[in-house]
């Protein structure tokens, strides 16, 4: 019975009766954790642990697919707010209380859309930033890649999608940073991302070759270590004539406006204090 809970769990707890006999549990087996209670019948032929994901089930139960938002956040993607109902794709008219239904084809042996559908409903149901957010994670983790996606772009009204998607990189390492990018080329300012400093180390972004912007996460000086490093950085840019901003999980998120007029206010007041930029900035352009 461990190895049946052990391998519904790698389905995230949900799986069709179908698919455990065809992976050599018996019928005996079910049967068994049916009655222990370990398993319930969530659908016709579909069986879930009762800690299964709800939204999971509820596509169980629905004869659709776990997309968008929900399916992002149950395959660990970065996502920027958790989806309060859950996201359904269904290849059918279909009206569910406390749910967001996508129509659009499925498979009816998955109960997990595709990565590729799981993004065409993002970019189709939410703000741009946050499906761009959750196609990042996406390639970042390699569920899907960056080409494929392109391909799945590629019609004549998808250009606004394969313009968010070119600004895609591999390397990035949270999701402040693909918010931090968006809004700095929503408002035309180029920048540099992960460049390496001396006497600094690596910088999220650097603009006009002076100007570094730092992005801080929640967990930002979370020990001694931690904290004594930040500041080696600080002083390290300092003494190298660079301009630092530390800018706030809560700013990037929440008021992106101020994060971009904060960037663009230092950028100029320097500029006009200085008549031009650092002598050292063409070095590092």
């Amino acid at each position: 019975m461990q190895q049946l809970e052990v391998f519904l769990q790698s389905r995230y707890g949900v799986a069709w009766r179908s698919t455990l006999t065809v992976n050599g549990f018996s019928g005996a087996q079910v049967d068994a954790a049916l009655r222990s209670g370990l398993l319930q019948r969530v659908g016709r032929g579909v069986l879930a642990l009762a800690s299964a994901d709800p939204g999971l089930v509820k596509a169980a139960r629905s004869g659709a697919s776990l997309s968008c938002t929900s399916a992002a956040s149950l395959l660990g993607w970065w996502t920027l707010v958790p989806a309060p109902s859950a996201h359904l794709r269904c290849d059918r008219v279909l009206t569910l209380p406390d749910a967001v239904v996508h129509r659009g084809r499925r498979s009816v042996h998955r109960l997990i859309a595709p990565p590729r559908d799981i993004l065409r409903d993002a970019f189709r149901c939410r703000p741009r930033v946050d499906a761009l957010v959750m196609a990042e994670s996406a390639v970042v983790s390699n569920a899907v890649g960056l080409a494929a996606l392109r391909e799945e772009f590629s019609g004549p009204r998808d250009w606004p999608i394969r313009k968010l998607l070119d600004t895609v990189r591999r390397t990035t390492a949270s999701p402040l940073e693909v918010c931090a990018r968006f809004h700095l080329l929503a408002a035309g300012i180029q920048f540099k991302e992960e460049v390496l400093l001396p006497g600094v180390g690596r910088v999220d972004f650097l603009i006009d070759g002076w100007l570094i912007v730092e992005i801080d996460g929640y967990a930002f000086h979370s020990g001694r270590v931690e904290y004594r490093k930040d500041r080696q950085r600080w002083n390290g840019s300092s003494s190298g004539g660079w301009i630092t901003l530390r800018i706030t999980a809560e700013m990037i998120l929440h008021e992106p406006d101020e994060f971009v007029g904060l960037v663009m206010r230092t950028r100029d007041t320097w500029v006009r204090q200085r008549g031009t930029t650092a002598s050292h900035s063409r070095r590092y352009r």
